[in-house]
């Protein structure tokens, strides 16, 4: 049973590490989510599974990097006092102050003036025998809402005794400081010369979906365009918004260019096949399937397609955002991406949203260092900035969620080879059951990712140099032959957040991990090119931003973490 939301306002009231010795992070067991999603490509880099049968024996023990050279030299700690500091605005058109000012030192401007406030009542109840109305409004600025103090005197006062909660007000009044226990300020409506009180969109009660009740997240899912004004999706879009935020500062702040890249591409970038296809050659709405022009074969004719050849919609902005890379140093992309794949686990999405920096003349330890450092900004990010939203959170969604972040911003994330992860799971098998039995070669799944990250590690684990036939063509190849070096961070409750690899930047060892492959060399022309003129080395990664909203706010189901989720059978609103 997934969590619940309310309308009702909440009351103003490398070598194996030592794990730490400070309480473990809550540790929720798999379900059949979790085991289904390991049957489907993770939202990150990476291949599709592929046993490979070898021993240990002829394993590569440390392949490319020793421990003490996980962490390069130029690497630097993390400078947190320059993280999160909190946007307020000074400005709003419509002349109104947001309820989030109140929430703050800069209210006491505001105190004893008069000031417009709008928003959605929460909730509306009279008092003193009718003489005055107390209006709880909420703005969608804060998880805090202002109460309003409607006295009689106020012209059309009689509208309150039929409004109730979703009906939008706007209100001038004057800012006092509250004799309400547990809140600090409250709006007073009493004198029609200053004063007055506005009814922009009257709520019918007994019709509105959202009342006063809790209502489980799958209802929400059924009314997406009314569920921004709950208490947990509009903490969910402030967060959502400021990891945006962090995410553009983060890489500004460290040279990096902002790419856009396509949508629309020839490339499958993972090789999966897994796409949403682009075209026009189907016939208009209506209109018999025999309308589609076909070869001499039976096949779809695509010189008649508006891209004269089959075209998708991106899995992935890494192909195309290297080609900057290779031209004007460290870049990266946010943006939208799909994936056809028939899911309907709780951490898959048919659309979603990548972050995707590559790193020129870097290599995998670069690539690992940036993506530490980028979670651990967003991390401390949020919680210097929304502080309160957490709060709610923790009480109504994930314990201890605020000290499991900052374990993740304070511990350094442990680097373990793929190696020495296998032998640290196969060292636990029997405890832990796997279903899947932890052999060299496998494809890790959610229930070893979680297991390493929250039973062994205690934390985040960053494993690297996979095995090559489990990942993409482009990893660049280790030196034993045997694997590439990519490299995916695990996280408690989550599993794999960040997919990243050092790019092969070989021209001959690229045709060549193509063709094994069995991809079309022909489709990848232009990549190869790269390699031929001036090939630099580089790496990147690829972190699904949905999933770093589950591990801040702690909400387990992705589709309530995006504001319209799409997935199979679900493309609503």
């Amino acid at each position: 049973m997934e969590g619940q939301d309310s309308q009702q306002p909440e009351s103003s009231e490398p070598e194996q590490q030592t794990p730490p010795t400070e309480e473990p992070v809550k540790e929720v067991p798999l379900d059949d989510d979790d085991k289904a999603e390991d049957e489907s490509k993770d939202q990150t880099e990476g291949g599709g599974k592929k046993k490979v049968d070898l021993n240990f024996a002829e394993c590569p023990e440390t392949s490319g990097f020793s421990p003490e050279e996980l962490k390069s030299e130029n690497s630097k700690t993390l400078d947190l006092v320059e993280v999160g500091k909190k946007i307020r605005p000074v400005f709003s058109y419509g002349k109104r102050v947001r309820i989030s000012t109140f929430y703050d030192e800069a209210a006491e401007q505001y105190l004893n003036t008069e000031v417009k406030v709008c928003g959605w009542a929460k909730t509306v109840r009279s008092g003193g025998k009718g003489a005055f109305y107390f209006v709880e409004l909420s703005d969608g600025s804060a998880i805090g809402t202002l109460q309003v103090v409607v006295n009689q005197t106020i012209d059309n006062f009689e509208k309150l005794s039929t409004e109730g909660v979703g009906t939008s007000f706007g209100f001038v009044g004057t800012l006092i400081e509250s004799p309400k226990k547990g809140q600090k300020y409250e709006l007073q409506v009493q004198d029609n010369d200053k004063h007055s009180m506005t009814v922009y969109g009257s709520c019918p009660q007994g019709e509105y979906p959202l009342s006063k009740k809790k209502h489980t997240k799958e209802f929400l899912r059924e009314i997406m365009h009314l569920r921004p004004r709950t208490n947990l999706i509009s903490v969910v879009a402030r967060i959502r918004n400021s990891l945006s935020i962090a995410t553009h500062e983060f890489f500004q702040k460290r040279g990096f260019l902002y790419v856009h890249t396509p949508m629309i591409t020839a490339s499958d970038c993972e090789g999966a096949g897994e796409m949403f296809q682009v075209t026009t050659a189907l016939p208009d709405q209506g209109l018999p399937i025999s309308e589609v022009k076909t070869t001499t074969d039976s096949k779809i004719d695509y010189s008649h397609d508006f891209f004269k050849k089959p075209a998708f919609l991106t899995v992935s902005g890494q192909l195309s955002v290297e080609n900057y890379c290779c031209g004007v140093g460290d870049v990266y992309t946010f943006s939208p991406t799909f994936r056809a794949e028939n899911s309907h686990t709780k951490k898959h999405l048919a659309e979603f949203w990548m972050i995707e920096p590559e790193l020129a003349f870097a290599d995998i330890i670069d690539d690992m260092d940036c993506a530490e450092e980028y979670i651990k900004y967003c991390l401390q990010y949020i919680l210097t900035s929304h502080l309160d939203d957490l709060e709610w959170l923790e009480k109504n969604e994930s314990k201890n969620l605020i000290k499991n972040l900052q374990h993740i911003v304070d511990e350094d994330f442990a680097r373990v080879t793929y190696t020495e992860a296998i032998k640290e799971l196969q060292k636990k098998a029997k405890k832990a059951k796997f279903d899947e039995k932890p052999e060299w070669g496998i494809d890790l799944g959610t229930e070893h990712e979680r297991y390493l990250s929250e039973k062994i590690y205690k934390k985040p684990v960053i494993v690297y140099n996979y095995p090559k036939d489990i990942k993409a063509f482009y990893m660049r190849l280790n030196d034993d032959n045997m694997t590439v070096a990519a490299m995916d961070i695990l996280v408690p409750q989550i599993g794999e957040l960040v997919g990243g690899s050092q790019r092969e930047e070989r021209m001959d060892v690229l045709e060549r991990r193509i063709e094994e492959m069995k991809l079309e060399k022909e489709s990848y022309w232009w990549y190869l090119e790269l390699r031929k003129y001036g090939s630099v080395p580089h790496a990147g990664f690829g972190l699904g931003f949905e999933r770093l909203l589950l591990l801040t706010t702690g909400i387990e189901n992705i589709r309530d973490i995006i504001p319209f989720p799409r997935w199979p059978g679900h493309a609503d609103f």
